[in-house]
């Protein structure tokens, strides 16, 4: 039995069904379903829209890859701070 990732997190806390939110990442119900369960991973090419439509950060949605996401993060805000 797999289990649930962040991912899964999104679809009951936003009341949406399965299908809406299928529609909205424009994938099959059952995609979203080994997304939710962590058969397969949420790609990684996707990951700025997972985190602009669930509102969870990519370090919980992808926590195999936290340290790739929490070096972009250090090199975001050293970039804003020079701006």
């Amino acid at each position: 039995m797999s289990k649930l990732t962040a991912f899964a997190k999104f679809r009951p806390s936003s009341g949406m069904t399965l299908d809406a939110v299928a529609e909205i990442f424009n994938v099959d119900r059952k995609t979203i379903l080994r997304w939710e369960t962590g058969e397969t991973p949420l790609p990684l090419k996707r990951m700025g829209e997972f985190e602009r439509v669930t509102g969870i950060p990519a370090h919980e949605l992808r926590p195999d890859l936290a340290s790739i996401f929490g070096a972009e993060a250090r090199r975001h805000s050293k970039l804003e701070k020079t701006a």
